[in-house]
C-alpha cells in the first residue's frame, strides 16, 4: 500500500472521532444495510468474511454480531488492537480474527479460497493499482462465491 502503517496508527483518534460523528454512523448504517441485503441472499447461514483494510473493525464487529466469522486484515497494528478491543466489548471475540498484513500481499494461507465474502470498504481509495488490488482480493474467495 502506498501509505505507511504509521500514518494510520497516528490517525486513530481522528478516525474514531469520524466514526462517532453523525456522518460516520450514517456511513456504517448504510454499509451494513447494503451488506445485509446481499448477504441474506447467500442462504442465511454463518459466512466467512475477509475484511481487507478492516482497520478497527467498524464493519467486522457488526457482521460478527450477526454470527458471521470475520477475519480483519490491516497493516496498522494500532487499528488491529482497537478491533480486538471492540470484539471484546461486543462479545464476539470467537468470531473475529485479526491479521497484520498488507492487503495486496496476503499470507499464503489465504490462497485456499476459504472466504464467502471479501470486503474492501476502506481500501481502494488508498491504492495506486485498483485493478491489481481487486485481483488480489478475489484470490481468497471460494470458487463460485
Amino acid at each position: 500500500m502506498p501509505e505507511a502503517p504509521e500514518k494510520f496508527n497516528t490517525a486513530m483518534t481522528t478516525w474514531q472521532e469520524w466514526q462517532d460523528a453523525p456522518w460516520g454512523r450514517l456511513r456504517y448504517s448504510i454499509a451494513e444495510a447494503n451488506l445485509l441485503r446481499h448477504l441474506d441472499g447467500l442462504g442465511g447461514e454463518s459466512l466467512r468474511v475477509l475484511d481487507l483494510a478492516g482497520g478497527d473493525g467498524g464493519d467486522a464487529i457488526r457482521l460478527a454480531a450477526r454470527g458471521h466469522h470475520v477475519t480483519i486484515v490491516d497493516y496498522a497494528p494500532a487499528m488491529l488492537a482497537a478491533a480486538a478491543e471492540r470484539a471484546v466489548a461486543g462479545g464476539v471475540t470467537e468470531l473475529i480474527n485479526c491479521v497484520e498484513a498488507d492487503a495486496t500481499d496476503l499470507p499464503h494461507a489465504f490462497a485456499n479460497g476459504e472466504f464467502d465474502v471479501v470486503l474492501c470498504h476502506n481500501l481502494l481509495q488508498y491504492m495506486d493499482d485498483v485493478p491489481g488490488t481487486l485481483a488480489s482480493a478475489l484470490v481468497p474467495l471460494k470458487l463460485g462465491a
